[in-house]
């Protein structure tokens, strides 16, 4: 069972989408701002969030582009949600990172087959947190530079 964020400042709507996906077998933790999203975040579990666009504060599309700068969830499924059907609004969410980008109203269907199509795509998808899934990346890159850098040969005497 994976664990989706869910950060709307909308209580209707967080409940709403609280119950479709839980309805399709995800556990959901909610926040109402960008700032409660981050904290959740930083806890660690999460495998995708669904962020509304208009927050108070930071916007779904400014925590997008944080979320998308750090390397702990660089790789995290996301998926901007929102009535607002201006291309240049979707253009910049999709240029801050957002994997894919949902207006409202939509169906319960397309909104649970969306979220299971990024998070197949994604290496956290393989039953890995985003936390772990990037400390996992990191220690491979580490290991492959230091198998890279060879030993420094031995220093030989000369003989006189």
């Amino acid at each position: 069972m994976s664990t989706v964020l869910i950060a709307d400042d909308d209580a209707d709507h967080r409940e709403l989408l609280t119950l479709a996906l839980r309805r399709a077998g995800h556990h959901v933790v909610t926040a109402d701002d960008a700032t409660a999203a981050m904290t959740a975040l930083r806890t660690g579990g999460i495998d995708a969030a669904l962020l509304d666009v208009r927050m108070p504060g930071e916007s779904g599309i400014e925590l997008c582009r944080r979320l998308r700068a750090d390397p702990v969830t660089a790789l995290l499924p996301v998926m901007l949600i929102s009535a607002d059907v201006n291309d240049q609004r979707i253009l910049a969410a999709l240029q801050a990172g957002a994997d894919d980008y949902l207006t409202k109203p939509f169906h319960r269907t397309e909104l649970c087959a969306r979220l299971d199509n990024l998070m197949l795509r994604k290496p956290v998808a393989a039953g890995k947190s985003a936390t772990a899934a990037a400390a996992a990346a990191m220690a491979a890159t580490r290991a492959v530079r230091t198998a890279a850098i060879p030993a420094p040969e031995p220093r030989r005497r000369h003989s006189a």
